[in-house]
């Protein structure tokens, strides 16, 4: 089963597979943690990257799914969906979400997945790789170690990940679906929209 405070909200699907394995969906700005053996988590991404971390001795472990690198202060005091569209924010909250529940830093793995160039538009075209380089930087700084990772290209990613074993089923996905998955992306950022002093409205 799941572990406390990782219960599932109404947006998160949950349903069994053929295995009897119970599979757990993370949409975007969302972040699951684990130690159920028989839980596999599975995620989509185009241009949004994904890090699969775990205990290699315990097995908790879970996935998060990020839109962009880093935040300000006004979004990680917003906290919540607010900020955990962004990679420093959601990055925190995976990594002590398995902390609070028995893991340990010298024990940790992590796989990296996403960050394509699946959306349109000059501004958007480069941020698969700015989340890269994200997320890259800041597992390096805090020393946990990348085993494996499916990152940059142009096709839209479908990840499932077993925190217990640590094994991951990477699924790339063909143009058709990358329109889906464009949206999807497209959705969440649009979603908010934060009101500025002067008037002005930014868009992430």
């Amino acid at each position: 089963m799941a572990l406390p405070g990782t219960s599932l909200p109404p947006s998160r699907r949950s349903f069994q597979d053929s295995t009897g394995a119970t599979i757990v969906s993370v949409a975007p700005g969302d972040h699951y943690v684990t130690d159920d053996k028989n839980q596999i988590i599975v995620t989509l991404l185009g241009s949004c990257v994904a890090a699969c971390a775990r205990d290699t001795i315990t097995g908790v472990g879970g996935v998060n799914h990020f839109l962009l690198p880093s935040s300000d202060s006004h979004d990680v005091a917003m906290g919540g969906d607010e900020a955990m569209r962004f990679g420093d924010y959601a990055m925190e909250q995976l990594l002590n979400s398995i902390y609070r529940r028995g893991g340990q830093r010298g024990r940790l793995e992590v796989k990296i997945f996403g960050g394509a160039r699946v959306l349109g538009g000059s501004s958007m075209l480069k941020i698969g790789e700015q989340n890269i380089t994200f997320v890259e930087r800041f597992l390096k700084t805090e020393g946990i170690p990348i085993v494996a990772r499916s990152v940059g290209g142009t096709a839209p990613r479908r990840i499932r990940y077993q925190p217990s074993t640590g094994r991951a089923w990477v699924q790339e996905l063909d143009k058709s679906s990358a329109v889906s998955v464009t949206q999807q992306e497209e959705n969440y950022r649009r979603s908010f929209v934060r009101q500025q002093p002067a008037g002005d409205v930014e868009f992430f």
